[in-house]
């Protein structure tokens, strides 16, 4: 049980930062940061959160990334994890409250007023539409920065090839020098 707990949390560890950020939109300027935001004096009230969420598919965006990790860390696995531990894996990642554990969040930084504008927006085409690009959107955002760090990663490395050669070969084990077969001992034909 506690391996099953321990691989939860890790799942969970591995997914929040992502959740987190396809929920939130950064302003152009901002002028303030998120940290120094004072708390509203009307949080949103928690109704209010969890129709937010809804209208986001906040849960079921959760469990869908949830779920594909926990797809991929099946796959890399050791084989003793059985099949029916993957299945309770999987149905203990769908019971899981995301809901009422994210309410303080929203209400230390949304008002009741901010909650009522932004939910308005999502009822709207504009916000509808908005909702259903947003997958494409962060999927096109991943590729180009999967693109971005791979040539950055091109560009440095090779500025540091010479660097990196010297010290590949300083920590490869020097071999043995060979040395001429003995010609007192029969050669092969």
């Amino acid at each position: 049980m506690k391996l099953k707990s321990s691989l939860l949390a890790l799942i969970l560890l591995l997914v929040a930062p992502i959740l987190a950020s396809a929920q939130t939109t950064s302003p152009a300027a901002p002028t303030e940061s998120i940290a120094t935001l004072a708390p509203p004096e009307h949080p949103a009230t928690p109704e209010q959160i969890r129709e937010y969420l809804s209208l986001t598919k906040f849960v079921e965006n959760a469990h869908k990334a949830m779920t594909q990790m926990l797809r991929t860390t099946r796959a890399t696995s050791a084989p003793y994890y059985t099949a029916s531990f993957w299945d309770d894996m999987n149905t203990a990642i769908l019971e899981i409250d995301l809901v009422t554990p994210n309410i303080p969040a929203f209400q230390k930084y949304f008002s009741q007023e901010d909650m009522a504008a932004t939910i308005a927006f999502y009822k709207t085409p504009s916000g509808q539409r908005l909702l259903a690009a947003q997958p494409f959107i962060a999927s096109a955002a991943g590729d180009i920065l999967r693109d971005a760090g791979r040539t950055v990663g091109m560009q440095v490395a090779l500025k540091h090839k010479d660097e990196i050669e010297a010290l590949t070969k300083k920590s490869q084990p020097a071999t043995p020098a060979t040395t001429p077969p003995d010609k007192s001992s029969p050669q092969p034909k």
